[in-house]
């Protein structure tokens, strides 16, 4: 148990550069900047941002590594991006509506200029008849549009293209309201791509992480399955206020390590993954320099509810029936497995969530109010339970029992709901067998080697339909409701088109579910340009929706984390996911690192604990020295003795806070002024690591 401890803690507590720890990340070349460490509650698959939206880590890290047109600020108000300068062009005569973009000239992450022809290709991607993806209803608007979708016109017919090399121009079909628009520009499903990295566009080219390329303010360098890892560094090549660039260098980190929980290999199950969450949180409780945690064990949410972080997500976690098993073809059955959940109980069980009452987020504006679309349109669900009226709609709809099986992703959370559910839905006469879904290991050959890839079951299950009843958070795409709506109608699913039917007819949503009504609700939304008339249509087409109920919702997401105070400049993104990008840590003095510090190769990793615990006075107390807890960390994974190794670091570790605070006080202040400026967080003691 110590050397797991020891373990994690070497994972994710060490604020200076690891030394390779049999075969971990090697952290240990010149500071750049600081170094954060976070963690994030799930398994790290793929980053297709056009597809990738049913992983919650996933959609977290897509927003760190890709950059739009626009991004949300905390409060979804659309800023530029990438965009910098907007013309819209308007000929009422011609019936022209045209929107002109000039794109910051910035780069990808290996050097190569990013241009028009990356969005114009990322979209026409998205636009693919062929191509599924429920992100397609935010471009429907674009000039062709609807027709490319449904394979009645060339690809090369979307109204998307690059004028110049930084200049890109969207031609509409009617008149749009662009601010609305610009908003659905900050979805990370319409960040560019670069058509050599998507190569043959192939499921596996997200997965190549050696060679994915990025436009963001960071880059994945590395992944360490074993070590349960990854290695962030902030992308050299993204745009910056050449004015700033001094300060930037700085404040802003270099490296985030991020530590992840491996969702595959648990035999355990639940209790591994409680188990891994609960020692990260430990270590976090512990350790001052561990200062970011990306989630709340379930056990400790409610004591830590006014020390957390916690702010609406743009999603809405549901459950979806496959229409097509013949025991959920009667809507009435689907409607009363929802009536006979108690939402406000599951919500009460998360701690951080509120009991959906429809399935439209907290996040998702009303065009014409300014406020939230639920607050206008008002609740469609209730959140207690109603089981005698769940009891009354089966009977009517001739049903007294069956057998299926309830999917999710395998974490604490989750699992959680599916427990609950599974109860409550046995207690109607239901045999409900739980489907805990983790990675699937999938190996291809390429260039005549073997080559492991891992998928995401709980995607996979979702774009095959092999499921009965499937838990995902349904995305809001945008702060538009439309988006969330119009994808549970025929002609705007976004499923494209069915390549082996002989009439290319199209593809209904993954559940199935294709109803003519609701069909035309969608249609006179989407015609409809007044846009007080058109949210009412929305509003309609929710009522209508979940009156036939392919989709359940039950809670209203929440994006919690933890930090410590020394993290300043944490921003939040309006989609759900932390912008690290102007962070720093409070109190920094930079030094510059030095020609003698000690080597870092894996073959000296025994001569570098060594030097470490050897090192000069002054030797500050244990618990605050990084250089005595680093070398514990990898004595402890490396030594049979670990007792031993411990009590020794203890006992030459123990020096007295005066002292401490007199040699501190010294040694910045003999410092040279050019030697360090104010940035993020270096101790006294990792100068002392730096000089060896």
């Amino acid at each position: 148990m110590k050397r797991v401890l020891a373990l994690l803690l070497c994972l994710v507590t060490v604020v200076l550069p690891l030394a390779s720890c049999n075969g971990s990340i090697d952290m240990m070349d010149e500071d750049k900047g600081d170094i954060f460490h976070a963690y994030i509650a799930g398994d790290i698959y793929a980053f297709d941002p056009g597809i990738d939206m049913t992983d919650k880590s996933s959609v977290k890290l897509l927003g760190m590594l890709f950059e739009g047109l626009y991004r949300l600020d905390a409060k979804g108000k659309a800023v530029k991006a990438l965009a910098d300068k907007v013309t819209i062009l308007e000929n009422e005569a011609d019936h022209e509506y045209k929107m002109q973009i000039s794109i910051k000239e910035t780069k990808w992450s290996d050097g190569r200029a990013l241009t028009a022809d990356d969005f114009v290709f990322a979209w026409k991607r998205l636009m693919e008849c062929t191509n599924q993806s429920t992100a397609a209803a935010l471009l429907y608007e674009v000039k062709n549009a609807r027709a490319v979708k449904a394979g009645d016109a060339s690809i090369d017919d979307l109204g998307v293209v690059a004028l110049d090399t930084y200049l890109l121009q969207i031609t509409f079909e009617e008149k749009i309201d662009y601010e609305n628009f610009k908003k659905s520009l900050a979805s990370i499903a319409l960040v560019p791509l670069r058509e050599e990295s998507v190569a043959n566009n192939d499921r596996y080219w997200s997965r190549r992480h050696a060679t994915l390329v990025s436009n963001g303010p960071f880059v994945i360098k590395e992944i360490d399955r074993d070590e349960n890892t990854m290695r962030i560094e902030r992308n050299n090549y993204y745009y910056r206020d050449t004015e700033e660039d001094k300060r930037d260098r700085y404040v802003k980190p270099y490296r985030i390590l991020v530590t992840f929980i491996k969702e595959e290999d648990k035999p355990q199950g639940q209790r591994a993954y409680a188990d891994d969450l609960d020692a990260i949180y430990a270590a976090y409780q512990a350790e001052d320099d561990f200062i970011y945690m990306g989630d709340v064990p379930l056990a400790q949410r409610a004591a830590l509810k006014k020390q957390a972080h916690v702010t609406d997500a743009n999603s809405t976690y549901s459950y979806l029936f496959n229409t097509k098993n013949a025991l959920f073809a009667d809507a009435r059955v689907r409607r009363a497995l929802s009536m006979a959940i108690d939402r406000q109980a599951i919500a009460d069980l998360l701690v951080y969530a509120d009991p959906a009452t429809g399935l439209i987020a907290n996040t998702v504006f009303n065009a014409t109010e300014g406020k939230t679309f639920r607050k206008v349109q008002g609740d469609v669900l209730k959140t207690t339970a109603d089981a005698d009226g769940a009891r009354a709609l089966l009977a009517e709809a001739g049903v007294s029992g069956g057998s299926f099986t309830l999917g999710y992703r395998q974490n604490e959370c989750e699992t959680a709901v599916a427990e609950y559910v599974k109860g409550v839905w046995e207690s109607l006469g239901f045999k409900v067998e739980l489907r805990p879904l983790t990675a699937i290991r999938e190996t291809v050959v390429e260039n005549s080697e073997e080559v492991d890839y891992l998928i995401d079951s709980v995607e996979e299950a979702y774009e095959t339909g092999d499921f009965d009843v499937l838990a995902i958070d349904v995305s809001m795409q945008s702060t538009d409701a439309f988006p969330a709506l119009a994808v549970y109608a025929l002609t705007f699913s976004g499923s494209g088109i069915d390549m082996t039917s002989a009439n290319y007819d199209y593809l209904p949503h993954v559940t199935g579910f294709n109803d003519e009504g609701y069909n035309e609700i969608i249609e006179r939304a989407y015609a409809e340009k007044n846009i007080k008339a058109r949210a009412d249509i929305l509003a309609e087409a929710e009522r209508y929706l979940l009156e036939q109920m392919p989709v359940m919702p039950i809670v209203f997401n929440k994006d919690c984390y933890l930090a410590k105070k020394t993290l300043t400049g944490l921003g939040t993104s309006y989609l759900g996911y932390r912008d690290f990008s102007d962070a720093g840590y409070k109190g920094y003095k930079f030094v510059p690192a030095t020609d003698d510090a000690p080597a870092t190769s894996a073959e000296s990793t025994e001569g570098n604990c060594q030097h470490l615990l050897n090192q000069g006075a002054p030797r500050p107390n244990f618990k605050r020295n990084l250089s005595m807890r680093r070398a514990f960390c990898i004595f402890a994974l490396t030594s049979p003795s670990v007792d031993v190794r411990i009590k020794n670091a203890r006992k030459e570790g123990e020096y007295g806070r005066q002292t401490q605070k007199q040699e501190r006080h010294q040694d910045i202040h003999t410092l040279p002024p050019a030697k360090y400026q104010l940035s993020a967080r270096l101790s006294h003691h990792q100068r002392h690591l730096r000089a060896g």
